[in-house]
């Protein structure tokens, strides 16, 4: 006979029978969930093969023309089809959007907005040709944040415009002369040729402009400009007179890049270096052979009243016909007695100083004697200035030697000089032999001529004081340069900053607005010859006025400076420009200083930091508050883009697609010669070998974006850009399932109730306001590809690969589950809605299209289009810290389960087991069992405690030290390959737990570790010691069982 039980005894087993029922019923609700999600899960997976059988057999009721979109009118709103297409065609989805967003004055900013304005100036893109992927990520980057900042409730104006770009442009026209009709601009004569670069212009700006729409670019068209139309040649020559006026502009005849081929002076943007090792034989535009560089020559000077020689040498032997002087070292012994000596020129018998000067000569170098051409060399050049030396230049402006050279070498090209200079040196018995010696060659970008320091009389900008204030801007923080590292270059090169030349000896350009008198009785009556003769005016009108009050009743002749400005000139005046400037106008009050300046990093300093210097000068301010230096563009090899290359990609190209010989076709039509055509078109087969598929805008831009993590260059791989393709393809198809599981009778709340939503809709929330978050803060940290990214993994591994793989079970006919439906329903609403508003700024066109197929809320005012709707931000309530925390568990047992699928039939579902040791995540995964058996794809799930009997055959993995995942498997168990999987994860977790062990018996770590921090890793310790544990147990188990 049992004894009775006491009133406590009673109770304790009342509570205990009491948990026991309560635990049977979780148990066979859990039970009857399971089976009705199995038996949606039949469902779904039938209607799958009924889908299967329809599209093999083809659906007799299936209208095609319900999927093809109605031809939409000019500038009216998309019409679309009745059914979405089944699969994403980019040409289809970016077709009449554009024209819609533009005739609806959506790109327009307002002056008179009490918006705060964010205002992008788009860096003008050169009239010569047409846009390449460079540009491309330009437009990505400034129209994602120009679209973000207007969805955010900005006044947003995004400037266009184009540059004349002078020298790039001459050139281009002038080979095309040459080429079809062979003229040279001197045929034609200047009036006639500036209206064959017109031509040139309004043919390649419109080419420029479509590209730009096709881009997506929500430029503000209605102030659209160009850097020589009447307005901004008016700022630039209120600009010159300014300057001139506070001293800052001056002539002088100073070292200049000098070009011989255009004969005019180049700016170091236009000079590229190459270095060279060792004797290198080199193809110099105008020479018929080869010309030798990379060497240094010795040749001796003699020495007055026989007091020998003295041995110079020198990488450019003609420029010693212009040499002045020879300078020593004040303390190298070897001349101490040749102070104050002179040399003879062996051809001229001129005399050559000899000079002491510290500044210049290494005296441990070479011979430690140095020869002095000042009218040809910087450094010379300088040298001369400190000792008053004659400055004596022997070339004529195409390289050949003038008469300064004398009669035994005028009229030579200087590279012919080059070797009559040798032979002539020789004959004197003077050459001393001929060295390797490593250099830096500069050659003209444009013309590939060697590029030759030379003394010119040129316009000059002193730019001393208006670095100092550009410097001091950055510093101060009134200027942010973004990334951080290229403030070093900014501080350097404007604390060594050179006076900028900004003259050119070109016709197409800005003309200098300065005017030349020659008075009758002047002695020279050359252009230039007096400095003081020279009148700055804005017109013709006022420079005569201007020399008549100067040189009253004196007869005088009046010519315009032929020359005209440095293309960096104008350039730099871009953001007061186009903004009005001189003029006090509404734009410039309202938008200037503009928010952000995004360009490549190689022309911070000749675009960048000229802008800020004269925008600081004559607009009293900044031109913006932020510089966003992008990556340059390079193909897959990692070389620089260049159309001898038959690297250049057209972005048409990649958005429509192209064939390999359509490519060649556009090769043809370019401006290469013969031989630089064979080696392009040779580049293209080896890149492109199939050509490049069609991609879309969206895919382009996106892929562009992504790119920005690399700090200073790109190498462009089309693939990628096609993966970016396919994943539009997955964005469609997403919103494809959802018009489907949503129906034509839905209508989106105008709430949620957020408490009464399954776990996973409160998930999938929580998940896309943390996206949201991410992407919002990347957005102003000016981290563009943190914000793909974050964009990216929710739509393609939260709300695709989980939440819409999840909820399919939902969508049956059952009456059970109506609640869940609903709930799921409303979340897929809200996530598409959410999610297509996010990545707006940056796919336009296929977010727009499909947010224009959602459902409306009735009781909402929507807006016509997604690009002037509100941008999304964080909603506190959405954020569940606890759902996200149990989610990432069921995942990681998802992810568990599957790799233990054979891999000869990962698609055969197989009965699991889930070993829970513990209440807490018994419970978690009791909640998502449903879940976890429809994203692991497995036949049923059977929850386990300690106390359950290890499953027969079955392959196991270890998501936790709490959790076990068992897979049964058809056949005998694989041993050896389960005990091989244990063994990495053991030695997974044991390097885990070493590396922690010794970081927290480091020395300092419990006196520097906050106490937190030592909490936090003692218990990691000790469940990496569980786990470890757990898997010695299932090794054990494993070896019993065979």
């Amino acid at each position: 006979m049992e004894k009775p039980l006491d009133e406590k005894e009673l109770e304790r087993k009342l509570k205990k029978d009491q948990k026991a029922r309560e635990k049977e019923e979780k148990r066979l609700k859990a039970k009857q969930k399971e089976a009705i999600r199995l038996q949606a899960q039949a469902a779904s997976d039938e209607t799958k093969k009924s889908d299967k059988k329809q599209k093999k057999k083809g659906t007799p009721d299936e209208n095609p023309e319900d999927f093809v979109d109605p031809d939409t009118p000019a500038g009216q709103k998309k019409l679309l089809a009745s059914q979405m297409a089944k699969q994403y065609n980019p040409a289809a989805v970016e077709k009449s959007w554009y024209s819609w967003w533009e005739s609806s004055q959506y790109f327009v900013a307002d002056a008179t907005s009490s918006k705060p304005p964010f205002v992008i100036i788009l860096p003008p893109p050169n009239v010569t040709g047409v846009l390449h992927i460079g540009h491309a990520i330009t437009v990505a980057i400034e129209d994602a944040m120009i679209r973000w900042r207007r969805m955010s409730g900005y006044n947003a104006l995004w400037v266009p415009g184009m540059d004349h770009a002078g020298i790039a442009t001459q050139v281009v026209v002038e080979k095309r002369l040459m080429r079809d009709r062979n003229l040279s601009r001197h045929d034609l004569g200047r009036d006639k040729f500036l209206l064959e670069v017109l031509q040139w212009k309004d043919q390649h700006g419109g080419t420029i402009l479509k590209q730009l729409r096709t881009l997506g670019a929500s430029l503000d068209w209605s102030r659209e400009c160009f850097t020589m139309d009447e307005k901004r040649s008016k700022a630039v020559t209120e600009a010159f007179i300014r300057l001139h006026k506070e001293g800052l502009i001056y002539r002088d005849n100073r070292i200049v890049n000098w070009d011989c081929s255009l004969r005019t002076a180049i700016s170091d943007i236009e000079v590229d270096y190459c270095e060279l090792t060792e004797e290198t034989l080199l193809e110099v535009p105008g020479c018929s052979t080869l010309v030798q560089f990379g060497v240094i020559i010795n040749f001796a000077y003699p020495l007055e009243e026989g007091l020998g020689e003295i041995i110079v040498a020198t990488t450019r032997i003609e420029t010693m016909l212009g040499d002045t002087a020879i300078a020593v070292h004040p303390q190298d012994e070897r001349y101490k007695r040749l102070h104050g000596k002179h040399a003879l020129h062996p051809f001229n018998g001129r005399k050559l100083k000899i000079i002491c000067d510290s500044k210049l000569v290494d005296p441990s170098f070479g011979t430690g004697a140095v020869k002095i051409t000042p009218a040809h060399d910087l450094d010379d050049f300088n040298t001369g200035k400190r000792h008053k030396l004659e400055f004596i230049n022997i070339f004529t402006d195409d390289g050949n030697i003038n008469e300064n050279g004398g009669p035994q070498f005028e009229g030579m090209p200087r590279f012919t000089a080059r070797a009559a200079i040798i032979d002539a040196l020789k004959a004197k018995g003077l050459y001393r032999g001929t060295e390797n010696n490593k250099m830096r060659l500069g050659r003209c970008s444009r013309t590939k001529d060697i590029v030759e320091p030379m003394m010119k009389p040129q316009w000059f900008v002193d730019c001393s004081t208006m670095a100092k204030a550009a410097l001091d801007a950055v510093k101060t923080k009134r200027i942010e340069i973004i990334p951080i590292q290229y403030e070093q270059d900014w501080y350097r090169w404007l604390e060594n900053i050179r006076d900028w030349c900004i003259s050119r000896q070109l016709w197409w350009g800005h003309r200098i607005p300065a005017w030349y008198v020659t008075l009758e009785d002047d002695e020279e009556k050359d252009i230039g010859s007096y400095i003081d003769h020279w009148i700055i005016a804005r017109n013709e009108s006022d420079a005569i006025l201007e020399a008549k009050q100067r040189y009253p009743g004196k007869n005088y002749k009046l010519d315009q400076d032929p020359d005209v400005l440095d293309t960096w000139f104008s350039s730099g005046l871009f953001p007061l420009s186009v903004l009005g400037w001189p003029d006090s106008t509404a734009d410039l009050s309202s938008f200037y200083p503009t928010s952000v300046l995004e360009t490549g990093l190689d022309i911070l300093f000749f675009w960048v930091a000229r802008m800020v210097m004269m925008g600081m000068l004559l607009g009293g301010d900044v031109p913006f508050q932020k510089v966003y230096l992008h990556p340059i563009i390079r193909d897959p090899h990692g070389r620089k883009m260049a159309k001898c290359l038959g690297n250049v990609i057209d972005p048409i190209d990649v958005i429509n697609g192209i064939s390999l010989e359509d490519l060649g076709k556009k090769l043809e039509h370019g401006n290469l010669d013969p031989s630089e055509l064979e080696k392009a078109k040779e580049g293209q087969k080896k890149d492109f070998p199939n050509g490049i598929p069609e991609c879309g805008t969206d895919a382009l831009r996106f892929a562009l974006i992504s790119y920005t993590s690399q700090s200073d260059k790109i190498n462009l791989d089309i693939k990628r850009v096609h993966g970016y393709r396919q994943w539009c393809n997955k964005l469609w198809n997403a919103v494809r399932f959802a018009m489907n599981k949503l129906g034509d009778q839905y209508t989106p709340p105008a709430a949620i109730a957020l408490c009464s939503m399954p776990p996973l809709c409160k998930w999938i929330l929580s998940a896309l306001n943390k996206a949201v978050g991410k992407t919002v803060s990347s957005m102003e940290a000016c981290k563009f590809s943190e914000a793909t990214s974050s964009m990216y993994s929710w739509w393609q591994y939260q709300l695709c690969d989980v939440f819409i793989e999840a909820v399919k079970p939902y969508f049956n006919q059952s009456q059970e589950l109506e609640s869940e439906r609903g709930a799921c329903r409303d979340t897929l609403w809200i996530c598409l809605d959410t999610g297509l508003r996010l990545l707006h700024p940056f796919m336009p066109y296929i977010t727009e299209e499909l947010w224009q197929r959602l459902p409306q809320p009735k009781e909402a005012c929507r807006k016509d289009s997604i690009m002037i709707s509100e941008y999304p931000s964080v909603v506190q309530e959405w954020t569940n810290d606890q759902v996200e925390n149990e989610m990432e568990t069921v995942l990681d047992s998802v992810n568990k389960l599957r790799s233990l699928r054979p891999h000869t039939d990962i698609h055969e579902r197989r009965p699991a087991f889930m070993l829970c040791r513990g209440v807490d995540i018994a419970a978690i995964i009791q909640c998502y069992q449903a879940q976890i058996s429809t994203l692991a794809s497995v036949s049923s799930l059977k929850i386990l405690t300690e106390d359950d009997p290890t499953p027969p055959n079955c392959a196991t993995n270890i998501v936790n030290k709490d959790l076990s995942v068992y897979l049964q498997l058809r056949g005998a168990l694989n041993t050896e390959a389960e005990r091989e999987k244990l063994r990495k994860k053991r030695d997974e977790i044991q390097k885990q737990h070493d590396t922690l062990s010794q970081k927290m018996n480091a020395s300092g770590y419990r006196e520097k570790a906050p106490q937190s921090k030592q909490d936090e890793d003692m218990k990691k310790i000790a469940a990496l010691l569980e786990e470890l544990e757990i898997i010695r147990e299932a090794e054990s188990e494993l070896e019993s069982n065979n």
